[in-house]
């Protein structure tokens, strides 16, 4: 076998592994909402602690602005590898749909990582009275 066929076959069993760490760090499972807020239950799919995260939460309908997008947050916080956790963030006036994306997670290594069109996160849209 010569040596570009070689390099040629180690290239399509490698690369796969090279872009796995590049993966989305944080799973969306599932979100509810009720008159006072939403609730978020996430997965820290990553291999490091986080220490700050924060998701975009926009409200759902035909003429979305600027105005009704809400940063939820967790500043402070220490969620570990592997552990399901849920974060509750208040809901301004008539519960409406919600759409909830992740903006950013800082590692606690300090690294930052933003999701982009080459490593999209899942998104998950919330139903005032549904639960998914």
């Amino acid at each position: 076998m010569s040596k570009a066929t070689q390099l040629a076959i180690l290239a399509v069993f490698f690369t796969p592994l090279a872009d796995a760490s590049g993966a989305c760090p944080v799973t969306l499972l599932s979100g509810a909402a009720d008159r006072g807020a939403i609730t978020v239950t996430f997965l820290n799919a990553g291999k490091l602690p986080i220490r700050r995260l924060e998701f975009n939460c926009t409200l759902v309908h035909a003429q979305a602005h600027e105005a009704q997008r809400t940063l939820c947050r967790e500043e402070n916080a220490l969620f570990f590898p592997g552990t399901e956790y849920t974060v509750r963030y208040t809901y301004p006036g008539i519960p409406r749909p919600v759409r909830v994306s992740l903006k950013s997670i800082t590692s606690s290594d300090g690294y930052i990582w933003k999701p982009s069109q080459r490593q999209p996160c899942r998104v998950l849209k919330i139903y005032p009275g549904k639960q998914k």
